[in-house]
């Protein structure tokens, strides 16, 4: 069983986050980028009635600390945006607004927000403890460990999608394990309200919704891992799905559907616009993995969404592999 990706995966290719490509008609010179906010580096932030602990991590969006929660006597994530450009600060209200609404042991939970002193937004959630990436998590563990995983992201994104909120950036980096093994779905930065026929939608203000309008003329997300209607700027629950194909893809056989085309985003745009992806090499997968996984897979990485598993079905079938295989080592035990 592979211990997790080989080295000669598309590094640079998985890192490479779209979030400047213009989908509107060209106006001229420069046109077919989003307008590009200018980082500035900024101070650490100081927030009455936190200390900050830690950094944790930074993304494009902004960083996260751990800060210890006077009121509350507990540790918690802070995260603070890391533009003071308005559609940056819009961009994280909407994150935010979206993820306060989700309600799943797998999400973490929005506790607080608000501004900076100098104007900078943030927002502070449940701290994930000892947590490691999903592919980090991964080395050692065994495929049922793997699978009851990702079924833990597809049931957080079925919460989600029951609201009509699609996460939009689903990759291993997204998906931490805590020291306890649990699995969240973290950084809803790219996320959005999609249209869906849910009874209970979340909803936004009505001036973010105009702002996400706005901003869904950009592609945003992570390429390794969007599927082609999310390059062409139809962003779906689907697309979630298809996500959470390839980190499934990569998880059981160690390489990534797009290993082909290497560091070439080029032609990466083009296997994935054109369903191209490296066929699942079954002699990679783990000894004893039911065939309805390779098949569930396949399924997860059509070209057509509307092929595609929900993520309900996906965590329903997942975890009835699960409770199988568990079922059966124990009888064998006996």
């Amino acid at each position: 069983m592979s211990e997790g990706p080989e080295d000669d995966q598309p590094t640079q290719l998985r890192g490479f986050v779209v979030e400047t490509w213009d989908l509107g008609p060209p106006q001229g010179e420069g046109a077919g980028k989003a307008p590009a906010s200018q980082p500035v580096e900024l101070p650490p932030p100081t927030l009455a009635g936190y200390r900050i602990e830690d950094e944790l991590g930074q993304g494009a969006m902004g960083r996260v600390y751990q800060a210890h929660d006077a009121k509350r006597g507990r540790p918690c994530a802070l995260k603070v945006g890391s533009s003071l450009q308005p559609e940056d600060v819009e961009r994280f209200e909407i994150e935010v607004e979206l993820q306060r609404q989700l309600h799943h042991p797998g999400v973490p939970r929005v506790l607080a927000s608000g501004r900076l002193g100098d104007g900078r937004p943030y927002f502070t959630q449940t701290l994930v403890r000892g947590a490691k990436t999903l592919d980090k998590a991964a080395g050692g563990t065994d495929w049922v460990q793997r699978l009851e995983w990702i079924a833990r992201a597809a049931d957080a994104l079925a919460v989600a999608h029951g609201r009509c909120v699609v996460h939009g950036d689903i990759k291993p980096e997204n998906l931490l394990i805590d020291r306890r093994g649990r699995l969240f779905v973290i950084d809803w930065g790219v996320s959005r309200l999609a249209t869906c026929a849910a009874p209970t939608p979340a909803e936004l203000s009505p001036d973010l919704i105009e702002i996400q309008e706005r901003q869904s003329e950009f592609v945003q997300g992570t390429l390794a891992y969007m599927p082609s209607e999310q390059l062409r700027g139809q962003l779906t629950q689907a697309s979630d799905v298809y996500a959470l194909g390839v980190v499934l893809y990569e998880l059981l056989s160690g390489i990534h559907p797009l290993k082909h085309t290497l560091d070439d985003a080029d032609g990466a745009i083009q296997a994935i616009l054109g369903g191209r992806l490296r066929p699942l090499p079954r002699e990679r997968l783990p000894e004893g993995l039911p065939p309805e996984v390779p098949e569930l897979i396949e399924r997860c990485l059509r070209l057509d969404p509307g092929k595609r598993p929900t993520s309900v079905e996906l965590a329903r079938v997942l975890r009835r592999l699960v409770r199988n295989e568990r079922r059966t080592r124990r009888l064998s035990r006996q």
